[in-house]
């Protein structure tokens, strides 16, 4: 079939969020994707050829150009070199019209944030919503017309292989009003000559992440989360001489489990020298009884909310889940130090996970003055 194309020296512009991969089956080819939000636009084929060309085509080039560029790389004849040009541009792969960068959008290029500006221009004006009805076990539509329920149960919560338990002692309810904690919440960047009990850590532990309530079967947590699974698991490191007597001195690694409120210890860490070797050498932590680690549960995230702005709850909501653990702290008179800025390699490696399955998000590192 023949098409009518403009003329062959108009020139033809890539929208700026264009991305070519194979697709996530790895029996469908390659996905050539663009457009935002709920109007993004793909199609795949089964070239890998085809799929390299389109992936690697200059920003902007004329019809001309585009044709010879087909022709030689894929072998076609000049008619279907045309009838490709043509089905591409009515495809939306290549439109006439540039649409260049914003200045915000062009900063994120200069500072090699490529990754993140294509996925946010991706994502964004993504329409969803929530619908209650029927007690569906995912809310989000797409598209708001759709409601597309899983297959599959919801992940069960993570639990590491462990080498040892420690069952924690009942956590304490802090008798100190909401305003003064407020008040008294501070940053110390100095840990020298500080301690943690077993019981510290406990009520730290259970008001952060062992769901409340109801009190019957519980299943929500202190702070507010999307998820209504685990959405987050933590681990503390222990860090020295001042961390609590129960649990192994100098770098011991503990995953929390808070149905059964105990710690887990996963393993020594004797690769460590400092807490600060996790953090890029943020000297502010050592000598930190504790160091608190919240983690990401990325598959129950993901099996919860099935569309990308469901990355940016997670970020929201692990600062909720880092404030409470903040104000108890707080409460029971500890210091604390809190960062995001982790050594992702370093910390997986000593956590023992995989970040696309455990996300090491935020640290704390806590401790009492003697």
């Amino acid at each position: 079939m023949t098409h009518t194309v403009p003329d062959r020296d108009t020139t033809l512009h890539l929208p700026p969020n264009l991305s070519v991969r194979r697709s996530y089956d790895g029996r469908s080819g390659y996905q050539v994707t663009w457009g935002q939000g709920s109007k993004r636009e793909h199609f795949q084929t089964h070239s890998a050829e085809l799929a390299a060309c389109l992936a690697t085509m200059p920003s902007s080039l004329t019809i001309e150009e585009a044709s010879s560029r087909l022709i030689t790389e894929l072998g076609l004849n000049r008619d279907a070199a045309v009838d490709l040009v043509s089905d591409l541009i009515s495809y939306g792969y290549w439109s006439p019209t540039p649409q260049p960068l914003t200045a915000g959008e062009q900063l994120w290029r200069d500072v090699e944030w490529d990754d993140a500006l294509e996925f946010h221009m991706a994502t964004r004006n993504m329409i969803w919503s929530h619908d209650y009805s029927g007690n569906p076990k995912v809310m989000t539509r797409y598209h708001v017309e759709h409601n597309v329920q899983p297959e599959s149960d919801p992940p069960t919560r993570y639990t590491p292989s462990v080498q040892a338990t420690v069952v924690l002692p009942e956590p304490a309810v802090p008798d100190v009003a909401f305003e003064q904690v407020v008040r008294e919440r501070r940053t110390t960047r100095d840990f020298r000559d500080t301690v943690i009990t077993l019981q510290d850590l406990s009520t730290l532990l259970a008001w952060t992440f062992k769901p409340q309530f109801p009190v019957e079967k519980p299943q929500y947590y202190t702070t507010q989360s999307y998820s209504r699974g685990t959405p987050f698991t933590a681990y503390v490191i222990t860090g020295g001489s001042g961390s609590p007597a129960e649990l192994e001195q100098g770098f011991g690694v503990y995953h929390y489990d808070p149905e059964h409120h105990r710690l887990g210890l996963v393993r020594q860490a004797d690769d460590l020298d400092q807490l600060d070797a996790l953090l890029w050498r943020q000297s502010y932590v050592n000598h930190a009884p504790v160091m608190l680690v919240v983690c990401a549960d990325w598959p129950q995230f993901s099996w919860k909310y099935r569309f990308s702005r469901a990355y940016r709850f997670v970020y929201a909501e692990c600062g909720a889940f880092m404030h409470t653990a903040l104000l108890v702290g707080t409460a029971l008179g500890l210091k604390s130090f809190q960062t995001p800025a982790i050594d992702d390699r370093r910390m997986c490696h000593t956590l023992n996970v995989k970040d696309h399955e455990v996300g090491p998000i935020y640290i704390a590192a806590f401790g009492r003055g003697r």
